[in-house]
């Protein structure tokens, strides 16, 4: 059911007019919307979101490292819509029962995406656009990485309950995982465990990154791509947001000249670390754990078609990539 109160009262803080109103999603005590102005046309997502402890500080931060983006490095993210008093987030706004949210608002970012079209000139501008967001961590506010958390083991485990108390045995093991299921996700979460803390730990390596840069959050137009969907902005490592996009193609046949052409434009931009090759494969092997805590955390495993073979093929896939 949609907060009808907040809705209207965060399309009047933005300053909004009656123009045509899109539900895109409501999951996760949060509710996107699309704006179009009946005027000018002008789009506009909203995002209203169930307050929690720390929701202002994670929107805020969002907020400040899109229009650092944005306004400092010039590149093509959503930018931060301004309240009526000038700042960037909404103060607390309550529904008909009382209960808290918070609003942001951000210009639509133009574009489509694209899946099986992916050619090796898309991946070099991907490539390049991943590199500029990257190099961005070297003038930006300091507080910003303080309110993100670091996207690794411990805050997937926090989120991913189920794979946690698989991995670290406890409890009974859910249907969809055998025991020698579960012993297999323990032996390549440990693996991946040892080759994560051999990995160099700079500047060069790691700072803020997307951590969902795939390929349905890159918005392609003719002049260069722009990327959505920075919610879940952590501190990381770089080859993260490469991996994330190069799974898509991964397996086609010429996954591997896709790969180059995304890496020769990173590398165009801004060097590529030492040893980024095998770091990262490591990040491959950690997003593969990832997708196995979001298949656990569905309400059945075949919620969609793929995720029981996706769990079951999981540590085999994770070994390989940490063996590559």
């Amino acid at each position: 059911m949609l907060p009808t109160r907040v809705l209207r009262a965060a399309r009047t803080g933005f300053g909004l007019s009656r123009g045509h109103l899109r539900l895109l999603s409501t999951r996760f005590g949060k509710v996107c919307l699309a704006h179009r102005d009946a005027r000018t046309g002008r789009l506009t997502q909203m995002r209203l979101v169930q307050e929690q402890p720390d929701s202002a500080a994670r929107l805020a931060s969002e907020m400040a490292w899109l229009q650092h983006l944005a306004h400092g490095h010039h590149l093509p993210v959503p930018v931060p819509q301004p309240w009526h008093d000038g700042t960037m987030l909404s103060p607390t706004l309550r529904d008909v029962q009382g209960a808290p949210w918070r609003a942001v608002a951000c210009s639509w970012v133009a574009g489509r995406h694209i899946g099986r079209g992916l050619t090796q000139a898309h991946l070099r501008r991907a490539g390049a656009l991943l590199a500029r967001l990257h190099r961005a961590n070297v003038d930006a506010p300091a507080a910003i990485a303080v309110e993100r958390p670091t996207w690794w083991i411990p805050r997937l485990f926090a989120l991913a309950t189920a794979l946690r108390d698989v991995v670290e045995d406890r409890g009974p093991l859910p249907p969809s995982v055998s025991p020698a299921l579960a012993s297999a996700l323990r032996g390549a979460t440990a693996a991946l465990q040892v080759q994560h803390a051999a990995l160099p730990d700079t500047s060069a390596h790691a700072g803020l990154i997307h951590t969902d840069a795939h390929w349905q959050n890159m918005r392609w137009t003719p002049q260069r791509p722009g990327l959505v969907d920075f919610e879940d902005v952590a501190t990381g490592r770089f080859m993260l947001d490469i991996a994330c996009f190069i799974d898509r193609v991964q397996d086609r046949r010429d996954g591997a000249r896709l790969l180059d052409a995304m890496l020769a434009g990173y590398d165009a931009v801004t060097p590529l670390p030492a040893g980024h090759r095998h770091d990262l494969q490591v990040m491959r092997a950690f997003r593969r754990l990832d997708y196995a805590g979001w298949v656990l955390s569905w309400p059945r495993p075949d919620l969609y078609p793929w995720g029981p073979s996706f769990l079951a093929a999981a540590p085999a896939a994770m070994q390989r990539l940490l063996d590559g």
